[in-house]
């Protein structure tokens, strides 16, 4: 059975800068059925991309990265349900929105609080070591 999976900013800026928890990240992602599809928010694709520019790394890299996503709209519905749902993490509220209007299944996160302030809206995944 096909399910969506969402991953959020952090898990994206991991991946693509191979940052300390890299392996980590992969190894999580790779831990899944080749017939899930791992989506990302256009938030958390235009916030890579700014870092991208700011680093001056080479866009065609990045973008050629992000081709390995679904990569899934934001609405005025999503902003609406981040306000009525936020947490104390605004831009989180926004990404677990988007994630459930799509109907994404899972969100995977390196954030460790992401799952305390939102998991009783979808199934929240701390990738960390331990």
């Amino acid at each position: 059975m096909t399910a969506k999976v969402f991953i959020d900013t952090t898990v994206l800026m991991e991946l693509f800068f191979r940052r300390s928890n890299y392996e980590l990240a992969a190894k999580s992602l790779m831990a899944l059925s080749e017939e899930n599809i791992v989506c990302a928010s256009l938030l958390s694709v235009s916030t890579l991309l700014y870092y991208v520019e700011a680093e001056k790394f080479d866009k065609k890299i990045a973008h050629n990265f992000v081709r390995g996503f679904k990569i899934l709209d934001m609405t005025e519905a999503d902003y609406k349900w981040a306000e009525d749902n936020d947490q104390g993490d605004f831009e989180d509220a926004l990404q677990v929105a988007c994630a459930r209007r799509h109907g994404c299944s899972d969100l995977f996160t390196m954030d460790k609080k992401f799952g305390v302030m939102y998991d009783k809206y979808l199934s929240v995944r701390t990738i960390s070591k331990g």
